[in-house]
Formats: structure tokens, sequence, C-alpha cells
């Protein structure tokens, strides 16, 4: 077995190996593939990551989604080891925060009543019974264990393992949409 620590870093590697070509195409392809689904198309509010260069990109997600649905995205607070979601009008809304990642600055409003939502979740690698591979700071964990939603899971197809170690805590993803295919995972 094969240590978390060792396949983050096969992952990332993984990811870093790919062109800039080859990326925008699989993030374009995995973006239309969630874009295109019934399960966003039916939400009212989408909660997304604001992805990083490591990360499948959801910038053209966040912009759909911005013209005709509630959009939240998370903040990792400076107290404590907790992630809250907050509504953003606009990318604007957005700067650099903790970790380096972007994320609503502090005039964005706090959202805790989430309604007909999905949750795109981000992750190195997901298996296929919707198990994640993440960065290792629990952030995420922490938030879906309350989260009533559909999570939706964002991979590139090179990435999809067979199968992850996971723990109790660990919750899996409704579906996973990758630059080929879409998984629903059966619960």
């Amino acid at each position: 077995m094969t240590d978390k620590k060792t396949l983050r870093k096969h992952f990332k590697d993984i990811r870093s190996g790919m062109s800039l070509s080859e990326r925008k195409q699989a993030d374009k392809a995995v973006q239309q593939a969630l874009l295109s689904s019934r399960e966003y198309k039916d939400c009212s509010m989408v909660l997304a990551y604001v992805s990083s260069d490591i990360e499948v990109s959801t910038a053209e997600i966040i912009s759909e989604a911005l013209k005709s649905k509630t959009v939240l995205c998370p903040r990792c607070e400076k107290s404590g080891n907790v992630m809250h979601f907050y509504k953003i009008e606009s990318t604007d809304d957005l700067k650099e925060g903790r970790f380096g990642i972007f994320e609503p600055d502090e005039n964005c409003e706090l959202c805790s009543y989430l309604e007909n939502a999905v949750c795109i979740v981000p992750a190195l690698s997901y298996d296929k019974n919707g198990y994640r591979l993440g960065f290792g700071m629990g952030f995420y964990d922490r938030f879906l264990a309350d989260f009533k939603g559909l999570k939706l899971g964002l991979c590139y197809e090179n990435c999809l393992s067979e199968s992850l170690v996971h723990d109790s805590y660990d919750i899996p993803v409704d579906k996973i949409f990758t630059d080929k295919d879409i998984y629903t995972i059966n619960k």
C-alpha cells in the first residue's frame, strides 16, 4: 500500500507533466461535461472551489454559474481549521488568501443555508467508488460531513484511480466528471 504523501506527489507529477495545451483541452472537456449535466442544470446554488494551477480548472464553471445561479466559494478561516462558503457576485470578489488560494474577500456574505446545492469537490485523484485523495488539510472532509447536497468531483482521466485508501470519515462524491467520461457512484 502506498502512503498518501507518495500518492499526492505521484498525481502532482502527472499533472505537472501535462503540457499547457493538454491541460487546457482536458479542463475544457471536464468543465463542459459538468455544465451539460442534469445535476448542474437542476441546481440553484453552486459551491465551487477556485482552482489553483495544479487542480482541474473551475474558471469556466464559476463564470457560467454567475450568470444564473447563486455561486459560493470557500474561504479557510484564519482562526481554527474550518472552511466556510461565501456568496460571490463576480470573480472580482476573489482575492488571494491563505495558502495562496483565491477566496472570497471580507465583504462577501457568509452563506450557511444551502438549498438545492451542488458542491464541486477538489482532489488530486478520485477512485471509482467516489473516494478522493485530497491535499491533506482536511477542510473538505470536515465540511462534507454535514453537507446534504450533491457532491461532484472533477478529475483528469489520467489521475483516476481504481481504488484509494480511505478512512471512515471520508465522504465519497456522487459523480465524477473527467475529460473522457462521467462516473456515477452507486450508493
